[in-house]
């Protein structure tokens, strides 16, 4: 697609923009029910579209892909209203007489860049957000799974009004041409961190608001004191999932040294348990996306100084690397350099929880930190003493599944947050309005000049911040 095209599609959405066509909350209802229409009507083209991408079980594109959407866009259709209502905020003395309220406006255009381990999930609930606070959407699928991305460009074609939604398809050649020809009122960009630094470097430019979901070395913690089967299970379970392509999924274990042994033979139970014996034949392991990333993935595995105690093989021909366990990892391993994302879980020994948190504590903030434990009090020195974008006791990345709270990362894992009520924030101008009341009497005996001091007296107690003499009223 050519440079004039990209301003077109753009410039096109723009005059939707500017015609205030989703200024009507229920005409923003209208485009997030006609994006469920798509995916409700569409379904078995979209698995086999992704499907021709790379392999994985159904199950994992239909609940995470399609479901998760869906489940997405009813919380909004059904939340939006309360969401978007102006917010009254308390007054002072010098307010008391005038209303004060924050009004959400929409941005403009929104540019929504999406990742191919789960290509609609990091397209379309950022998409839904931004329909819901009134603005314009152009959707950037990957390139790596070229099938998904024309089908949906198709279905956005048919299902969506373009001056509403669009999709621009391409490499990274038309990420850096679009970035650096156009203007947008906010990006939304999921990836890694290389992608999520160039991408940033460009929206300065044009001082564009940037949201970046970066993903990250995310750390489970499994305590002395655990129910060991129900760590494993979870663990597993996330890290496994989609050939452990999830920015969410634990990267890698740090186990106390008491509950070790059990650990690791359990482990062999628990995968044979979800995959049976013959691992590679199993129809519920997916495959990695493309060869480039399982080279990376292997070599790191070929490089390491951990015992390898579970899995371990792999094959080219489809993709396929076993899920591996790996033990007596040290922190400059080579499966520490980097964000796995791979299904090889290195476990590394501490003697305490607090040795766990200094180990976390030193090293970039993930996108989640996970905790298995039953003290309390275990739980809550993570709480106070580590930096992430989410935690989560006895669970693995669950927390995206909860329409309430925010998704997002902090520091390298990425920045700015949505799902339900934050992607309304996200992709929202919380503009300051104040209706001045008409009455002159504090300007003519306070504020006009001349300036006394008897003026300044009432400034001065006006203004406090004393607890005393202040006053917050709604």
């Amino acid at each position: 697609m050519s440079d004039s095209n990209h301003a077109k599609i753009v410039c096109t959405l723009r005059e939707g923009f500017k015609q205030r066509i989703l200024e009507n909350v229920e005409a923003r209802k209208a485009a997030i029910r006609s994006l469920c229409d798509m995916l409700e009507e569409n379904e078995d083209a979209i698995l086999a579209a992704i499907g021709k991408d790379f392999y994985r079980p159904k199950n994992t594109t239909v609940f995470l892909d399609i479901v998760l959407v869906k489940r997405e866009a009813g919380y909004l259709l059904r939340y939006m209203d309360d969401f978007l209502k102006d917010e009254a905020v308390p007054r002072s003395f010098t307010t008391v007489m005038d209303t004060c309220y924050i009004q959400r406006q929409p941005l403009g255009v929104v540019l929504i860049m999406g990742a191919w381990n789960y290509p609609l999930f990091t397209l379309l609930l950022p998409a839904l957000g931004a329909l819901a606070a009134g603005n314009t959407v152009l959707l950037k699928p990957s390139e790596s799974c070229p099938n998904n991305a024309q089908l949906l460009a198709t279905l956005v074609t048919k299902y969506m009004d373009k001056k509403i939604c669009q999709v621009i398809c391409g490499g990274v050649d038309v990420c850096q041409k679009l970035l650096a020809s156009e203007r947008f009122d906010h990006i939304t960009y999921t990836g890694g961190i290389v992608g999520g630094k160039a991408v940033y470097a460009a929206a300065a430019k044009f001082l564009t608001p940037v949201t970046l979901e970066l993903g990250g070395k995310c750390p489970t913690y499994i305590d002395s004191d655990v129910d060991l089967m129900l760590a494993i299970k979870r663990t597993l379970l996330v890290k496994t999932l989609n050939c452990g392509q999830t920015c969410v999924a634990p990267d890698y274990v740090l186990c106390h040294r008491d509950v070790l042994d059990e650990l690791v033979k359990n482990l062999g139970v628990a995968l044979e348990e979800f995959f049976g014996k013959d691992v590679r034949s199993s129809p519920d392991l997916g495959r990695m996306v493309n060869e480039m990333h399982w080279k990376r993935v292997t070599k790191l595995l070929s490089e390491t100084k951990g015992k390898i105690v579970y899995g371990g093989d792999s094959a080219q021909d489809d993709l396929y690397i076993a899920p591996t366990v790996v033990i007596n990892v040290k922190p400059d391993d080579s499966l520490m350099s980097e964000e796995l994302f791979g299904p090889i879980l290195p476990i590394l020994t501490v003697d305490s929880p607090e040795e766990a948190i200094e180990f976390i504590r030193s090293r970039a903030h993930p996108l989640a930190v996970c905790v298995f434990t039953n003290n309390s009090d275990v739980f809550s020195k993570f709480k106070q003493q580590t930096t992430s974008g989410a935690l989560i006791h006895n669970d693995s990345a669950t927390h995206g599944l909860c329409p309430g709270l925010p998704f997002g990362g902090v520091g390298d894992s990425g920045f700015g947050r949505y799902l339900g009520r934050f992607s309304i924030d996200t992709f929202s101008n919380p503009r300051s309005v104040l209706l001045k009341n008409k009455s002159d009497y504090v300007y003519q005996n306070v504020v006009y000049p001349p300036y006394t001091e008897k003026k300044l007296g009432w400034i001065r107690w006006l203004m406090s911040t004393s607890e005393k003499k202040s006053c917050a009223i709604m």
